[in-house]
C-alpha cells in the first residue's frame, strides 16, 4: 500500500489518505486527481487499466484501489 499512498501524496501531500474511507466524499480527490492517479498507477505498476475502470468507486479508498489492482493481477500493492 505504500506505493499507492506515495502516488496519492504526490497529488496532495498534506491529505490524510490513510485516515479516509472516502477520498472523493472527504474532498481529498477530484476528477482531475483521479485521472492523474489512474495514469500514475499504470506507470508504477506496469498495467494498462481499462477506461471503464476510471470510476470514483474504484478509487474511493486504499482498499478499493488494492482490489482494482488485484483484478489486474498485481500482487505487491
Amino acid at each position: 500500500m505504500r506505493k499507492i499512498v506515495d502516488l496519492l501524496k504526490e497529488l496532495h501531500p498534506d491529505n490524510d489518505y490513510e485516515g479516509s474511507e472516502d477520498f472523493i466524499g472527504d474532498g481529498l480527490l477530484d476528477s482531475f486527481d483521479l485521472q492523474r492517479l489512474f495514469a500514475g498507477i499504470e506507470k508504477e505498476y506496469g498495467v494498462r487499466l481499462a477506461g471503464t475502470d476510471l470510476m470514483p468507486r474504484n478509487f474511493a479508498d486504499l482498499e478499493s484501489i488494492r482490489r482494482l489492482l488485484e483484478d489486474y493481477g498485481v500482487k505487491d500493492v
